[in-house]
């Protein structure tokens, strides 16, 4: 990646999720274990005379990251914990913000945890996860042995050209992680796209 524009946009999204995987890190609840992260640019790609929703000239930057941490006080103490820190746009612990009523809000994963998974009838509750239009969250759930945080996918060998993948620190995984500390938390940062550039572009930044 050549170009000072990319390189530049590059950095700010990286440093962006580093902000946000820092603050989750600060809460006391929270002890960091890894990041998994991921940088790669896709395209362009050959014309699709029934897919014309984008400009097959086009070259894609995108950048996605997995932060995990334990959580040995559990599920419930974290959710709060996580709440007071007012780290996502999912409303507050009594509710009143956006999504706090849904699968993906505060105040239901914490009546989930109150009713331990299940309905009046016995029926499996949905599965909660905390969502903010950047980021999600995600947890072992202590009340369903198969709804557990999965290891992330590994980094291809080689990595995609002038892409990048890794594990911070490297060799660690869930398993690890969850046989340390009980409790399994994630962030997933959403992909998001920090670069575009038509394939002339492209190969005049001598990519």
């Amino acid at each position: 990646m050549a170009s000072a524009a990319a390189r530049q946009q590059r950095a700010q999204a990286e440093e962006a999720i580093r902000e946000r995987v820092a603050a989750f890190a600060a809460r006391p609840s929270l002890e960091p274990v890894f990041l998994w992260f991921s940088d790669y640019c896709t395209g362009p790609r050959l014309p699709d005379l029934f897919d014309q929703s984008e400009d097959p000239e086009v070259v894609h930057c995108r950048m996605e990251a997995i932060a995990y941490y334990g959580a040995r006080e559990g599920v419930t103490p974290t959710l709060k914990d996580i709440g007071r820190g007012r780290l996502g746009d999912w409303g507050g612990l009594t509710g009143g913000g956006p999504d706090t009523g849904g699968v993906g809000g505060l105040r239901y994963a914490l009546e989930y945890q109150r009713l331990e998974g299940r309905q009046a009838d016995g029926l499996r509750l949905s599965r909660p996860e905390l969502n903010d239009p950047s980021f999600s969250v995600e947890w072992d759930d202590p009340w369903d042995p198969a709804w557990k945080v999965e290891e992330p996918l590994p980094c291809p060998s080689p990595a995609w050209p002038d892409g990048r993948c890794l594990v911070e620190p490297a060799g660690t995984t869930v398993a690890a992680a969850r046989a340390r500390h009980g409790t399994v938390f994630a962030v997933h940062f959403t992909s998001e796209e920090y670069w575009t550039c038509s394939r002339e572009e492209w190969r005049s930044a001598g990519a």
